[in-house]
């Protein structure tokens, strides 16, 4: 429990050291486009923030081991949400500001399956009506358990605020 949160804790200093934002004012409101600065002609132009993150995994892949030998791969559905912060660059699109792609570190928890927590990095893009199609790599926490054993491979939607 320690390890996780001294890893949060280096992940927020580190996301802070990147980013002018201020992480109390404005993080868990609206980006508006109010908040972009003129841009002129440049085309590939954008305001990178730092903003809260939810994803739901729509399918899971996780290794299967029998007797410490590697069978395959498990494959669940829906089992997994994910919340934290992401790193998102976001555009004027008709005036409206647009999320085009982001990075999070989340906190995964299990919704059926053991174990309950781990931690989970993705990548997700092209915002569609709120959403983002997201494909990640996450470590589950499991007590007397193997390393080779608690990873997994995530896709699913996210939903960047």
């Amino acid at each position: 429990m320690k390890r996780l949160l001294t890893l949060f804790a280096l992940l927020a200093i580190l996301m802070i050291g990147v980013d002018a934002q201020s992480p109390f004012r404005g993080f868990f409101s609206p980006v508006t486009a109010d908040q972009f600065a003129p841009m002129g002609d440049r085309v590939l132009t954008g305001v990178v923030k730092i903003r809260p993150e939810f994803t739901i995994a729509g399918n899971v892949l996780k290794p299967d081991f029998i007797d410490g030998k590697f069978i395959g791969l498990e494959s669940s559905f829906a089992t997994r949400v994910g919340m934290g912060a992401s790193y998102s660059l976001y555009r004027l699109v008709d005036g409206q500001p647009y999320n085009v792609y982001s990075f999070a570190a989340l906190l995964s928890l299990a919704t059926i399956e053991k174990p309950n927590a781990g931690l989970l990095v993705t990548a997700s893009a092209f915002d569609l009506y709120g959403l983002s199609p997201s494909l990640g790599l996450g470590y589950d926490f499991v007590k007397d358990s193997p390393i080779k054993a608690n990873w997994f491979i995530m896709w699913g939607l996210s939903h960047t605020f």
